[in-house]
């Protein structure tokens, strides 16, 4: 019987009977709030907020971060690319407060919704001033790991560095810590943070609230 009706209607009929539909679009994520000092609960204007956008690509996923910051009232919002499968609150960083690597337990981002946070810094209230020399005679690598605890916790890693430095000149690099507890320095001419061995040198200081300590390594 079917075959004997206009195409067009017959096209109609039959995508009525199998619920021809559209998906409704998506909904936009939106991840937003607020970013205070962990002691005061006062806002931290300027904080750089990371958000990675999880795109889909022929084979698997392309990591797309972006970023936004926080206003005069600590406040920022951000909307997920709408081409992203999912979304993570990667990372927040601000002047004299430590780096804060964030983990999807605590800052879980819900897809097509709005996902609200508070997210406290915590103030680096101290400094560490290396100097370091080379008296090798060549140019050559010292290769550092710095442990501030603290830091290390909110970043999920120590600090790494790995300058190059010219033979005879004084270079420095200015580290904002957390005081009142024990900072390790670790050194070494060779990789020891890749090959994951024992560095040669080490030592630890104590920095007081509002200290700033001087440090020399000569090689």
């Amino acid at each position: 019987m079917l075959r004997f009706l206009p195409p067009l209607f017959l096209a109609v009929l039959l995508c009525s009977f199998f619920s021809c539909k559209k998906d409704p679009p998506k909904l936009p994520t939106i991840i937003e709030g607020t970013v205070v000092d962990s002691k005061t609960g006062e806002p931290i204007p300027n904080a750089l907020i990371e958000i990675s956008n999880r795109v889909p690509k022929d084979i698997g996923f392309d990591n797309v971060s972006e970023y936004s910051r926080s206003d005069t009232q600590g406040k920022f919002s951000y909307t997920v690319r709408s081409d992203a499968a999912y979304a993570s609150l990667f990372s927040i960083s601000a002047e004299n407060f430590a780096y804060k690597r964030t983990d999807s337990a605590n800052y879980k981002v819900i897809m097509e919704t709005k996902n609200e946070y508070s997210i406290p810094l915590i103030r680096s209230d101290a400094v560490l001033i290396l100097y370091i020399k080379n008296q090798t005679g060549q140019q050559n690598s010292v290769y550092i790991t710095v442990n501030n605890p603290t830091v290390a916790s909110e970043a999920k890693s120590p600090l790494y560095y790995s300058p190059v430095f010219n033979t005879g000149e004084y270079q420095y690099l200015t580290l904002p810590l957390v005081a009142n507890e024990y900072t390790k320095i670790y050194w070494s001419l060779e990789n020891f943070i890749s090959n994951q061995t024992i560095p040669t040198h080490r030592d630890s200081v104590f920095l007081l609230l509002n200290d700033t300590l001087n440090y020399s390594i000569i090689f």
